[in-house]
């Protein structure tokens, strides 16, 4: 499918934008219809789909993604995702967190935190790795040149299972500056290892802020012997991928698409002009020192709101109706063969079970989509997907919607 027709095909799709305008508002990297609304990206869509093509021929890839807070960081991971998908790479989400003993200091609990995001995303995924999931984390040492290798075996087994291979995103990890003097050698020793050893098709994404960059380069020039940390992250910040620096160009391109987003979501004909809009969120965003991007689509959004409100909207014609969520783009062999053949039309307590897809339609949580832990009586508990510091939400089943 060309990019045109995945535009349209969003633009039939009532609750699709609904759902994308409400991400934007929150100032969230939204999970569907992220090439609608990237705007100035086309030089990086070239890079990141090379670097995919490269990786499913069994060349792995590091990438270094850079970013303020605001500025694009997490836009720029969620599109990377879309595009695993799209080459029917399987894909995972991790946090460098130090409190939580995930990230480069820690290989086993990150190789964890990659498996439980997998299991979240691809939730029929059978892949044992229950001596990794369960053993203590005494043996980090012994992990930390293991860890590419590992990673690679991973890649293999879902080859196996039809995807081509492996997207590892590892965000904040500026996080390493946190640390104490004495773990920035073994995060240093597992990243030396991880771009010098990893194999496969294998693409492992590190994303930080620059200002965490030049800290990180402080850290472990302290506490690094030799000029090797200065040298890969001076390499890194120069080959890294960045959003492009906010400018007037992007402004109507970027108003005009999120202004037809809100016309197919509301139903209705906007009365102001595209150009009004844009000129007013981008006087906003000037406003703002920083997290311009941010500031101007939150803008446009909330311009909109204004004058939806203001109008009285036509009443909704039946052709236009809700449609229900579609299943996220970049389904592989795998997911296909393993749902389940008797699709459901809506939620009910005798249709939602255990590890069933589902998306929350009504509570406070309404939107939100996860897998379900169990079903106890007229509740469900669901895991929430992408949100996994959270323990399980409780959800009326009469709230839920199964996807197909």
């Amino acid at each position: 499918m060309s990019l045109e027709e995945v535009h349209s095909s969003l633009l039939r799709d009532r609750s699709a934008c609904v759902r994308l305008l409400m991400a934007l508002k929150a100032g969230r990297a939204p999970t569907e219809g992220i090439h609608y609304v990237s705007v100035g990206l086309e030089s990086i869509v070239q890079r990141l789909n090379y670097a995919l093509a490269e990786a499913s021929q069994g060349k792995a890839q590091i990438l270094w993604v850079f970013g303020e807070y605001g500025e694009g960081k997490s836009h720029l991971l969620r599109l990377m995702a879309t595009l695993a998908q799209e080459h029917h790479f399987a894909w995972a989400y991790v946090v460098h967190d130090k409190d939580r003993h995930i990230g480069l200091h820690k290989p086993v609990w990150l190789f964890r935190g990659i498996l439980l995001s997998l299991r979240l995303v691809y939730p029929f995924l059978n892949i044992d790795y229950s001596r990794v999931i369960y053993r203590s984390s005494t043996n980090d040492h012994y992990w930390r040149p293991k860890l590419p290798e590992e990673l690679a075996k991973l890649a293999g087994r879902l080859n196996d299972k039809g995807w081509r291979g492996l997207v590892v995103c590892l965000d904040e990890v500026e996080n390493c500056c946190q640390f104490h003097w004495s773990q920035y050698w073994p995060a240093w020793e597992t990243l030396h290892h991880l771009i010098g050893d990893l194999r496969g098709p294998v693409i492992f994404c590190l994303s930080l802020t620059s200002n965490g960059l030049g800290c990180l380069e402080a850290g472990w020039s302290q506490y690094v012997d030799g000029k090797k940390p200065r040298e890969l992250l001076k390499r890194a910040s120069h080959e890294g991928i960045r959003m492009p620096v906010w400018s007037e160009r992007y402004a109507l391109p970027l108003a005009e698409r999120i202004y037809q987003l809100h016309a197919v979501a509301f139903n209705w004909r906007p009365t102001i002009s595209v150009e009004e809009v844009a000129q007013k969120a981008y006087k906003k965003a000037e406003e703002e020192q920083s997290k311009q991007w941010r500031a101007f689509v939150q803008a446009v959004v909330t311009i909109l709101e204004i004058e939806h409100q203001e109008k009285e909207p036509p009443p909704v014609s039946p052709e236009l109706l809700l449609s229900p969520p579609p299943e996220p783009s970049g389904s592989t062999p795998l997911e296909s063969s393993m749902v389940r053949s008797s699709p459901l039309s809506g939620p009910s307590s005798a249709s939602v079970q255990r590890g069933d897809r589902v998306e929350i339609v009504a509570t406070s949580l309404r939107g939100l989509r996860g897998v379900v832990k169990q079903v106890k009586g007229t509740e469900a508990e669901v895991i929430l997907v992408g949100r996994l510091e959270m323990p399980p939400v409780k959800v009326p089943l009469t709230a839920l919607k199964k996807l197909k």
